[in-house]
């Protein structure tokens, strides 16, 4: 009878610790931050959704990823003192961007709160598997994430990065290409 009953509590802490760690694991990941997203979209939470969702950081990568890099467009063949004019100017352009960007965060986040708040119920279940379904490919502290939209079969990349501080998954690069492609259609 003790036998058993030690033995029953061996396997309740085994199965208690098994499913802690398990459960530990899934919040940790940028799958499950997706998750929370969604929901919180669902939910019309909107200090939910902008939690996982790092603005100033995805205006500054879509900045630097709207300006030209010099050494592509002339494969490297100028001469010096038009190679350093042209990265002064980038540096220039970012400085400007970034300052832009602190100034319009705000603003952007206004608009998409409101985009987001008008969306029927068929986007949002759309968004939602979506984000269910997203192939990520997590290294370190980085995921590159893809999403496809049901309908279209269009995909969607961009990056998040676990944050230090929160521990919290956050989005914090899009890719330009495919917002273009994404303000076109809804806009």
């Amino acid at each position: 009878m003790r036998r058993t009953l030690l033995i029953y509590l061996i396997a309740g802490i085994l199965v208690a610790v098994l499913g802690g760690g398990l459960y530990r694991s899934w919040i940790a990941s940028p799958r499950y931050a997706l998750q929370r997203m969604a929901l919180a979209l669902k939910t019309r939470d909107m200090p939910g959704f902008f939690k996982y969702l790092n603005i100033k950081a995805i205006a500054n990568n879509l900045a630097e990823s709207a300006i030209p890099n010099a050494d592509d467009a002339k494969g490297g063949a100028e001469d010096p003192w038009n190679r350093k004019s042209r990265q002064m100017g980038r540096q220039l352009a970012r400085l400007v961007l970034s300052n832009l960007s602190d100034g319009l965060e705000k603003q952007c986040r206004q608009v998409m709160e409101k985009y987001l708040l008008n969306l029927d119920n068929t986007r949002i279940l759309a968004i939602v598997a979506a984000a269910t379904t997203a192939q990520i490919e997590v290294q370190a502290g980085d995921a590159r994430v893809t999403l496809v939209d049901p309908k279209s079969q269009e995909p969607f990349h961009f990056r998040m990065q676990r944050q230090p501080e929160s521990r919290t998954w956050q989005i914090v690069a899009v890719d330009y290409q495919d917002l273009r492609k994404f303000v076109k259609r809804e806009f």
